[in-house]
């Protein structure tokens, strides 16, 4: 980490009614921290403590920090002092909770974070306790989205652990849950809602690992589960980590070395163990479809999932809300659904066409928000899992791949032969698929031109 000339923001939490300290930037409860009361409730087990709260405080105050201080074009990283009400302070100020805490942190963003905890003035509300079913036999919880891992996975497991797998909704829409669902249901949206002072914040959105590992491990904890389960694949696990995008770090968001030093800061705050576990690690997100499509009966599902990460502004279509096609998680997205010999239609997509001659071209006739960001992003999706492809047969894979099964190994608590074989497997798999996804675009498509021109 560059610790030289970093960017500093002091941000101090304040209680409703209170004053911020002098210097800081306010993050108010109830105005930039809001809790959903009806989805605070579905947490509400008989295991509830005011530490849950503080837990949950604690990663929205994260967010706060992380969307508004907009990352320096010269240096990544950036050094956060976060001053946070508690109701146990002498818990969060034992060694072993703030080593844990800032070396996850730290890890995790690539930041320099400093936190302070001090005594709330005015406890905060206890959520009352709604009649939810709470499995007394829970094995593990997942976090479950829209997107296309997040949906095949809780399938795959639930094919496995059927009622003792639980699923913690990281989302806040629940347009596919009835009424009656919503009254019963344990953990049906994260329970908070984050608002910054300014319009425009910061994008890279790291702390977002943050925020789900902490609304699992609490899940977990809640329910006496011993495991909380990422849904991520391989590509979307590991390669933001062996080859970070341009000059960005390392992007740890959905990697063991990270969920470690989570589980270690979970213990000694809760004195409790969760354990994170990673069923998908070592497969293609096109693996994992074709064995959700064929093996599940929610299979066909897959076709309404999200992977986009535009905004619905940027990618609208005659006022319909589409997917970009053309960003590293859309392109992920099509790379798999082709591995596992599926078909999408392509109004899916505002880029309809990736076997177009010219990067327009290849956009739908009604749209026009073409900007000099999304062309940038879009080579970069392509040529990161070109380079990913390639990196098996470059002169630097034994080296990286040294190093990074070790991390892997130790994070994973097992045999580092075994990790490089599993390694080996997945990168070759990788450039197996992409092989055959960009052939079958066509010599002039302008993703082919894009990986020429690269090499």
């Amino acid at each position: 980490m560059n610790m030289l000339a970093l960017k500093e923001l002091i941000v101090d939490v304040v209680e409703p009614n209170g004053r911020c300290r002098r210097g800081a930037e306010p993050c108010r409860i109830n105005n930039n921290i809001t809790f959903d009361i009806g989805a605070l409730e579905s947490f509400s087990s008989r295991r509830w403590q005011p530490l849950v709260y503080d837990l949950l405080l604690l990663a929205a105050a994260v967010e706060f920090c992380d969307r508004t201080l907009v990352r320096s074009s010269m240096n990544w990283g950036r050094r956060f002092k976060l001053h946070i009400p508690v109701h146990e302070p002498y818990r969060w100020k034992e060694a072993s909770v703030g080593r844990a805490l800032t070396e996850a942190l730290n890890l995790l963003t690539g930041d320099d974070w400093h936190l302070e905890f001090r005594a709330r003035k005015a406890p905060a509300p206890r959520p009352a306790q709604e009649r939810m079913t709470f499995p007394a036999d829970a094995e593990a919880v997942i976090a479950y989205s829209d997107g296309m891992d997040s949906q095949a996975v809780a399938a795959l497991e639930g094919n496995r652990l059927g009622k003792r797998l639980v699923r913690v909704r990281v989302g806040s829409k629940q347009h596919d849950i009835s009424r009656i669902e919503r009254r019963e249901m344990p953990f049906k949206a994260v329970p908070y809602d984050v608002k910054l002072n300014k319009k425009n914040g910061e994008s890279s959105a790291r702390s977002r690992g943050f925020k789900f590992s902490v609304v699992s491990a609490v899940a977990a904890y809640l329910i006496e589960a011993p495991a909380a389960i990422v849904p991520e694949s391989g590509q979307g696990a590991l390669a933001p980590v062996f080859l970070p995008v341009g000059h960005g770090y390392e992007d740890y968001r959905n990697h063991p070395a990270f969920t470690s030093h989570m589980e270690r800061f979970f213990f000694a705050l809760l004195n409790y163990r969760v354990k994170f576990q990673f069923p998908r690690l070592w497969a293609t997100k096109g693996e994992t479809l074709r064995e959700f499509v064929e093996s599940c009966d929610a299979g066909a599902k897959w076709q309404k999932t999200r992977s986009c990460w535009q905004n619905s502004r940027q990618v609208s279509v005659g006022r319909a809300r589409r997917q970009c096609g053309v960003c590293a998680a859309c392109i992920l997205r099509r790379l798999s659904v082709h591995a596992a010999g599926l078909v999408e239609s392509p109004d899916v997509y505002v880029w309809e066409s990736l076997s177009a001659e010219t990067w327009k071209e290849g956009a739908a006739k009604q749209f026009s928000q073409f900007t000099k960001a999304l062309h940038e992003y879009s080579i970069a999706g392509v040529l990161h899992f070109e380079h990913l492809a390639a990196l098996p047969g470059s002169s630097q894979y034994q080296l990286i791949k040294r190093l990074k099964t070790y991390e892997l190994a130790r994070s994973l608590g097992q045999d580092p032969q075994d990790v490089s074989q599993k390694l080996d497997r997945l990168l070759l798999q990788h450039a197996k698929e992409w092989s055959a996804f960009t052939k079958d675009l066509g010599p002039r498509s302008f993703v082919r031109q894009w990986i020429d021109e690269s090499s």
